[in-house]
């Protein structure tokens, strides 16, 4: 047995109404299940919002700071190839870029290469060419320490002469369909 919340009436555990003042019992469990998935979606609503006032469009040698971790390029290449088996085709260039992370959080941080995309002055958003950079470090996938930091290459193959080139950053490429901020190339 328990009391009516209202008249204090004796009434059954399970009783959803008083069956003296007919006024509705609430169930404490249904209020913190809704509070939880109020917080939730307020959680979700402000980092939405987080990621919308964030700036999304930096040049070449802008730092981008998200989420504590700087992203920068500190190079930008391009060439037709060194060597057999390195060469790009007819009418095409390799862009290598070189990639700066530094995780100024106080956390560790997963990175990969394949957050980052370029698109070219036709809007063919490409993912890496190459997984081999000849003698550079190439940027792979790992984690990185708080206070740590990683440069590497990563390496397109576009049409020569494209001057709208953009290196675009994903938080999650697989799950996210805008990108969290891009460089255009000078």
């Amino acid at each position: 047995m328990k009391k009516c919340k209202y008249c204090q009436t004796e009434i059954d555990k399970k009783a959803s109404v008083c069956p003296k003042c007919q006024k509705k019992q609430s169930h404490p469990i249904r209020w913190i299940i809704l509070g939880a998935i109020a917080i939730v979606i307020i959680g979700i609503v402000i980092g939405n919002k987080e990621k919308e006032n964030f700036q999304k469009e930096y040049n070449q040698n802008d730092i981008v700071t998200y989420k504590d971790v700087e992203y920068s390029i500190t190079k930008v290449e391009k060439t037709t190839g060194s060597n057999v088996y390195f060469q790009a085709k007819d009418s095409y260039e390799f862009v290598k870029v070189t990639i700066k992370i530094e995780n100024k959080s106080n956390q560790k941080i997963s990175y990969n290469a394949l957050n980052f995309q370029m698109v070219n002055g036709d809007g063919i958003e490409a993912s890496v060419y190459s997984i081999t950079a000849e003698d550079d470090v190439q940027l792979n996938f790992g984690e990185l320490d708080a206070g740590g930091k990683i440069e590497g290459v990563i390496i397109w193959e576009q049409k020569k002469n494209d001057k709208d080139l953009k290196v675009r950053y994903y938080e999650n490429v697989l799950f996210d369909n805008n990108y969290t901020f891009q460089w255009t190339l000078d």
